[in-house]
This record gives C-alpha cells, sequence and structure tokens, in this order.
C-alpha cells in the first residue's frame, strides 16, 4: 500500500474524530475511537491487511452515515478506501 493512500486514510480517520467529538454523544465518540483505534495499529505495520481495514473503515463510515454532518467525512473516508485499494461497502448495508 502506497504511503500516500496511508497517509489519506490517517487524514480522513482525523476528520471522523473530529466530527465524533463536535457532534455526536459521548458514547458514539467512545464507538468511534474503539474502530478507529484497529485501524491505526493497522497503519502502523509494514504490510497493512486491505481485509481487516476495509472490516474497521467500513464500520466507521456507517456509524457516522446518518449523521447529515458527517457525510463529508464518509465520502472522504470512501475516497481514501478506494485509492488505497480497500473494498468500499459502508453504503450498501
Amino acid at each position: 500500500m502506497k504511503r500516500a493512500a496511508i497517509e489519506h486514510i490517517r487524514q480522513a480517520i482525523a476528520a471522523a474524530r473530529e466530527v465524533a467529538q463536535s457532534d455526536l454523544s459521548s458514547c458514539d465518540v467512545s464507538d468511534i475511537d474503539e474502530l478507529v483505534q484497529p485501524v491505526e495499529r493497522e497503519l502502523d505495520s509494514s504490510h497493512p491487511n486491505v481485509q481487516t481495514l476495509g472490516t474497521y473503515l467500513n464500520s466507521l463510515a456507517r456509524s457516522l452515515r446518518t449523521d447529515p454532518a458527517a457525510r463529508a467525512v464518509c465520502l472522504q473516508l470512501d475516497a481514501a478506501m478506494r485509492e488505497a485499494g480497500v473494498p468500499s461497502s459502508w453504503e450498501n448495508i
């Protein structure tokens, strides 16, 4: 996975955290943090597992998609996933 793609995923995750902290309840924020932690661990590895990233990033986007304020973040996550070759299915479920 290219470094630029990893950086775009990191930027999207940061945006998701920012939206969660400003627009969601504290319970939802902790749920978002639980999804982000394994993604960050995977991104820190020498060979990030695409399936693991897909599982957590799609779940993160699904968690945010019902909030109108988070729509742009969902699209940012989607674009970063596609650039990295991570399957995007958050809109279909």
